[in-house]
């Protein structure tokens, strides 16, 4: 006879519970974290070992240069959140040694939510939240219109120059100093980007703003620099194709396919 509330194994059903609860937010935070997945394979340093010759084939190779008088380069970390953020407090340790001039915060948010003592546990998400949020769906063309919110909002400062997009799930695995040296040594965008051949989503109607040469797929979570970031907040011509060809209904989802299909389009893919 089996014994009342135990799991197979003889692994009772709290235990059970806790250990798919915590597998389960494992995996959540190994997704959104694809924009830093890059850090894991090189250091900061390496960049300054690579020789001018093999730089100049590159035209985004544009790492920065500060002069006297000159302030830092910011990294801008926007979060695209449901309501509050739950791992406020981790983001807590992460900001709380770091130069407050080289880096800037920004929420999107549901209409209305604010961001205040009575809302979340750390000082550094204080009154951060977008005035200008929207109602965003799964799988809708709004998720992405929430994204080009969060970088027109941080391209109004003009020293913010990388532009790393974050959920409500996701934690930093490094500590502040590594990441800020990391992309602002770096030249490139962190973009997720394929080309699947197997899948079906593209439709014909979006020709020939979006040729089906150009659609791509890759994850929503990324990390831009500046001229990408204003290729992405600028675009009149491929959003509106996807608000009108891009639906669930069609099993197409928007923010799996946006900005990797725009930078295609927009020839920046690998510049």
């Amino acid at each position: 006879m089996k014994k009342k509330g135990l799991a197979p194994g003889g692994i009772s059903w709290s235990a059970w519970k806790l250990h798919v609860i915590v597998v389960s937010l494992t995996l959540t935070i190994v997704v959104c974290m694809l924009p830093f997945l890059s850090l894991h394979r090189f250091s900061p340093s390496h960049y300054s070992q690579i020789p001018s010759s093999r730089r100049s084939l590159h035209s985004n190779w544009d790492s920065i240069t500060l002069h006297e008088g000159q302030p830092n380069p910011k990294v801008a970390f926007l979060f695209l959140a449901r309501r509050h953020l739950p791992l406020d407090f981790v983001w807590k340790c992460f900001f709380q040694n770091a130069d407050t001039a080289n880096y800037s915060i920004y929420i999107h948010s549901e209409p209305g939510f604010v961001f205040n003592k009575s809302t979340t546990r750390t000082r550094f998400f204080h009154d951060r939240q977008l005035k200008n949020s929207i109602k965003v769906g799964w799988g809708e063309a709004s998720m992405i219109g929430a994204e080009r919110l969060l970088l027109k909002e941080a391209l109004k400062d003009s020293v913010n120059t990388r532009f790393v997009l974050l959920s409500e799930s996701c934690i930093p695995l490094y500590n502040f100093s590594y990441i800020y040296t990391y992309l602002t040594a770096s030249p490139r965008s962190f973009v997720d980007s394929f080309l699947d051949k197997k899948e079906r989503r593209y439709n014909p109607n979006m020709a020939p703003y979006i040729p089906m040469s150009k659609w791509r797929k890759g994850s929503q979570w990324i990390t831009l620099i500046r001229k990408h970031a204003e290729v992405v907040a600028d675009d009149d011509v491929v959003f509106p194709v996807f608000k009108m060809f891009c639906k669930k209904r069609y099993n197409c989802i928007p923010d799996e396919h946006y900005v990797q299909t725009l930078l295609a389009v927009s020839n920046q893919l690998y510049t």
